[in-house]
């Protein structure tokens, strides 16, 4: 009887041990599972990080809940989108490198692909009367979803004078002065570390007091960063990701790249390509707070350039809103424009070259200074100048209204968004009947 009771007892300690050993993804299944959410992630924002969340913690078990709480965290610190930042952080945590490309490009690619697609029928069928409509609703939508999210973060994120003064003066520099987002990312990370460390910590020590700290959170996330983790001492960093090579052969690489490069030059269009990639890198490389944020600087630039008109930009925000993935794929409608699908392409990997390569680069560091104090006081800086953005963004797009119907459709949007909990999907859906269904009747 007791050695039953001892086998017994044995079966069940090992089942229980094997049952805490967390399974390790391949970069097959990393790329599987941000497909997936490449192809289901409508909407943006918080939905998609839940969806994430629901994939790689809740059914798959890759994570804990704590550790991808702090990988929300480190993608809120990096320029791009959130979603598409944490999971190439995740695959860079289990299969290096080739892990992180894995999570990016698996995420961005079926609404890279849907973008094109929608490039290819509006070059076709764009100048319909009843199309150019639908666009036009679709971008008074889009204009109201900024809105709300601008009041949202708003109400979680400026709460102090001197954060309104940054969002003021990152209003003004990009809407009036024509600042990059990066000059305008590094004067309020500047300000945050120059109050918050200095003058907030010395009046606080004059008085005797200790304020009570603002939550943190930008657009991508939604949640407060204060909210994410507890002010204790960090979890030790991540293993370091598998050492491992890509199985490409580097001399065919080599000769495929330079076959590529021949053939683009054979085509005149290596120059125009060069300037559009070189364009779309500094874009993406100063796109803190998501797509939203950098639409006063990228239409600056295709202006500059002449490269499509404002109604054209305002069609592409809006497909890029509407497609699965990040907002930033406005950047392939643009490029099909320009250069058909090899434009197109050029485009989307400049975008993202960027923030992917900052998340290989940066990622594990951030997550070990990501509860230290100066950090936070950076990141106190930062929100309210991706406010200043987004209100810029708003006021850039609202610009290309041809009728006060679509400023009434914005306005509705906006009210909805910050009323009720609904994707923008819909929203965006709804605008565009809307507008379609007004210019029937003569509006």
């Amino acid at each position: 009887m007791s050695s039953v009771l001892g086998s017994t007892a044995e079966w069940l300690r090992r089942a229980t041990a094997r049952s805490t050993v967390r399974e390790r993804p391949s970069r097959r299944d990393l790329f599987t599972t941000a497909f997936w959410l490449g192809c289901v992630g409508f909407g943006g924002g918080i939905s998609v990080l839940s969806q994430i969340d629901g994939e790689v913690v809740k059914k798959r078990g890759w994570l804990t809940a704590r550790e991808f709480s702090n990988t929300v965290t480190v993608s809120q610190m990096l320029p791009g989108g959130a979603a598409a930042n944490a999971l190439a952080y995740i695959g860079m945590r289990f299969g290096g490198w080739a892990g992180a490309l894995a999570g990016y490009v698996g995420f961005v690619l079926p609404g890279a692909a849907a973008v094109g697609v929608l490039s290819f029928l509006y070059v076709r069928f764009g100048t319909v009367p009843s199309a150019d409509r639908l666009l036009a609703g679709f971008n008074a939508a889009v204009v109201g979803i900024i809105c709300a999210i601008t009041l949202k973060m708003v109400r979680t994120g400026v709460s102090q004078l001197w954060q309104m003064g940054v969002a003021a003066g990152a209003l003004l520099l990009s809407a009036l002065g024509s600042a990059s987002p990066a000059e305008v990312v590094l004067l309020a990370i500047c300000s945050g570390l120059a109050v918050d460390l200095g003058a907030r910590t010395a009046l606080a020590r004059a008085r005797g007091l200790v304020g009570r700290r603002a939550p943190v959170a930008l657009p991508e996330d939604g949640a407060p960063l204060e909210a994410l983790h507890r002010p204790e001492r960090p979890p030790p960093p991540p293993p370091p990701p598998a050492s491992g090579t890509p199985s490409l052969h580097t001399p065919v690489l080599i000769g495929t790249l330079g076959v590529l490069a021949a053939a683009v030059h054979a085509t005149g269009l290596d120059a125009k390509l060069i300037e559009m990639a070189v364009v779309y890198f500094r874009t993406g490389l100063g796109a803190y707070g998501g797509g939203f944020a950098i639409i006063p600087h990228l239409r600056q630039m295709v202006h500059a350039h002449n490269w499509i008109t404002d109604r054209q930009f305002a069609d592409a925000v809006a497909i890029g809103k509407i497609t699965p993935g990040p907002v930033l794929l406005l950047a392939t409608f643009i490029g099909y424009l320009q250069h058909g699908w090899l434009g197109a392409t050029v485009a989307t990997v400049a975008i993202f070259s960027a923030p992917f390569a900052l998340v290989g680069l940066l990622g594990t560091w951030l997550d070990r200074v990501r509860s230290r104090r100066w950090v936070r006081a950076a990141l106190r800086g930062l929100t309210p100048a991706v406010v200043g953005l987004m209100a810029a963004a708003a006021i850039t797009l609202g610009g290309s209204f041809d009728a006060k119907v679509e400023v009434g459709i914005a306005a509705a949007t906006a009210l909805t968004a910050v009323r009720f909990d609904v994707n923008p999907v819909w929203l965006l859906v709804l605008g565009g009947v809307a507008r379609l269904g007004l210019s029937f009747a003569g509006l």
